[in-house]
C-alpha cells in the first residue's frame, strides 16, 4: 500500500509540474490533488525539491521509453532511425496533452547549474546527446561528433519551438534539415576563424553579457 501511495503520489506530482509548473505548483496542490496525507510526501521524499528531482527521472525513464518505441523499433539503419526521431516528435507534439519539455522549463526555473534540480535536467539532456552521437558515429563519411550536436541542436530547437508555439511543425522543419546534414558528402568541423589585428579579445563585447548561460 505505501509503494502504491508513492507512486500515486509522484504521478500526479508529475503531471502537474509539467503542466503548470515547478514553482507554480504548491505541495498543497499536489497533496489535495492526489488525496494523500503530507507525512505520506516527506517520508518519501523528504522535500518539495526530491520530488521534483523524482518526476524529472520518471519523465526521463518514460522519456526513453517512447524514444525506444518510436524510433529503435522501426529500422536497423542509423540514418533512417535520425530521421525518425523527427518524425516521432512530430506525432508526440500533436499528440492531446503534450505539455512540452519537462526539463527545458526544470532548467530554466532552476538556472544554478549545482541545483540538484538542474542537474537531473541536464542529465537528461545529456543522454539525448549521447543516444545521438551513438547514432552519428554509424553514418558513413561523416564527423560523428560534429554531426551528432548539429542533430542535437535541431532536436532540442524543435522541442523549444513547439513548447512555444504550441504545434508541431518544427519537427518537419528540424527534419528536413537533419535530412540535407545527412546528405553531405562530409560534416567536419571549421577550424576557428583567425581574429583580425585590432578586433576584441573579450566576444561578450559583441554579444552582450552571457555569463551565467547555462549549457544543455
Amino acid at each position: 500500500m505505501a509503494v502504491r501511495k508513492r507512486d500515486h503520489l509522484l504521478a500526479v506530482a508529475q503531471r502537474m509540474f509539467c503542466e503548470i509548473g515547478f514553482h507554480a505548483v504548491s505541495v498543497d496542490a499536489i497533496l489535495a490533488e492526489a488525496g494523500v496525507a503530507r507525512m505520506t510526501l516527506y517520508k518519501n521524499f523528504g522535500s518539495k525539491e526530491e520530488l521534483i528531482v523524482a518526476t524529472l527521472k520518471r519523465e526521463d525513464r518514460m522519456f526513453r521509453q517512447w524514444l525506444a518505441s518510436a524510433v529503435e523499433g522501426q529500422s536497423n539503419h542509423s540514418k533512417d532511425r535520425i530521421l525518425g526521431i523527427f518524425h516521432a516528435l512530430h506525432d508526440r507534439f500533436a499528440s492531446e496533452g503534450y505539455y512540452g519539455c519537462a526539463f527545458i522549463r526544470a532548467s530554466i526555473e532552476y538556472p544554478a547549474s549545482d541545483h540538484p534540480v538542474h542537474r537531473a535536467a541536464r542529465e537528461h539532456k545529456e543522454m539525448i546527446r549521447s543516444y545521438l552521437r551513438g547514432l552519428a558515429a554509424e553514418v558513413e563519411g561523416v564527423d560523428p561528433v560534429t554531426l551528432s550536436e548539429q542533430l542535437y541542436l535541431l532536436f532540442d530547437g524543435a522541442i523549444t519551438a513547439s513548447q512555444l508555439h504550441g504545434e508541431p511543425w518544427s519537427a518537419e522543419y528540424a527534419r528536413q534539415a537533419a535530412e540535407k546534414l545527412l546528405a553531405t558528402p562530409s560534416v567536419e568541423p571549421r577550424p576557428p576563424a583567425k581574429r583580425r589585428r585590432g578586433a576584441s579579445r573579450n566576444p561578450n563585447r559583441r554579444l552582450g553579457n552571457v555569463e551565467g548561460a547555462t549549457k544543455h
